[in-house]
C-alpha cells in the first residue's frame, strides 16, 4: 500500500491531521501583511486553517489533499500564497522533489512548516507517520533548491522548521511582531475562559 492509501484509511477513520490551526496565531499576521488574493492550503487534513485564513484577509481558499476524496481533485493554476503544515515530514525522502517541485509550481509565495521529530501517530503498516525526519538545516538547504526565498519564522514548537518565501522591510517586520503579540493574547484569554473557537 502507498502513503497516501494510508492515510485515507486514517483519514476516514479518525479525525486526523487538524493541528495545523494551532499555528494560527504565528500565521495569520504572516498572511495579513502579504495580503494574498487566493490560498491554497496544500496537504490541508480535516483542518480548518484555510477558512479562517481566508476570511481574515478576504482571500478566495482552496484545499488540497489526496488522501481525502473531496479535496483529492489535482490542484491547478498559481496562487499568491501556498501553505503547508506538517505535511512534507510525513513523504518519503526519495518523493520530495515531485511534491515540493508541485508546490513551487503552485504559488508566487508559500509558508512551509515542518515537524522535525517522529510522530506520536502510527500508521496502520506500523511505521511512524513522519517517514523523513531532518533538521532545521536540512530542511532549509533542502527547500532552497525549490524556492528562491526563505526565511525563517517562529511557529508554536521549536522542533518545527519553518519558513516563508518572502522578505519583509522594517515597518513590516515590526507590525508582524505587534500582530503576533495581540494574536497570542487572545490565545491565551480564550484559554483562560475557556472560549472556544478561531477567529
Amino acid at each position: 500500500e502507498s502513503k497516501i492509501d494510508q492515510y485515507k484509511q486514517i483519514h476516514a477513520a479518525h479525525k486526523y491531521g487538524d493541528t495545523s490551526i494551532k499555528n494560527l496565531r504565528y500565521l495569520r499576521p504572516q498572511v495579513q501583511i502579504l495580503k494574498p488574493k487566493t490560498i491554497i492550503d496544500f496537504g490541508c487534513g480535516q483542518s480548518k486553517l484555510i477558512d479562517v485564513l481566508s476570511v481574515s484577509v478576504g482571500a478566495q481558499g482552496t484545499r488540497s489533499d489526496p488522501a481525502i476524496p473531496k479535496y483529492s481533485k489535482q490542484p491547478k493554476g498559481k496562487h499568491d500564497l501556498l501553505i503547508n503544515v506538517d505535511v512534507l515530514e510525513h513523504g518519503p525522502v526519495d518523493q520530495l522533489d515531485d511534491v515540493v517541485g508541485q508546490m513551487a509550481s503552485l504559488c508566487e509565495e508559500a509558508i512551509i512548516v515542518i515537524d522535525t521529530r517522529e510522530a506520536k501517530a502510527i500508521l496502520p503498516n506500523g511505521e511512524n507517520a513522519h517517514c523523513t525526519v531532518r533538521s532545521h538545516d536540512w530542511w532549509g538547504d533542502y527547500l532552497s533548491k525549490h524556492f528562491k526565498r526563505l526565511e525563517p519564522i517562529r511557529v508554536t514548537r521549536k522542533s518545527r522548521a519553518a519558513f516563508r518565501t518572502w522578505s519583509l522591510n522594517s515597518k513590516q517586520s515590526m507590525s508582524i511582531k505587534l500582530m503576533t503579540i495581540s494574536e497570542k493574547t487572545k490565545y491565551i484569554l480564550k484559554r483562560l475562559f475557556g472560549i472556544k473557537g478561531h477567529k
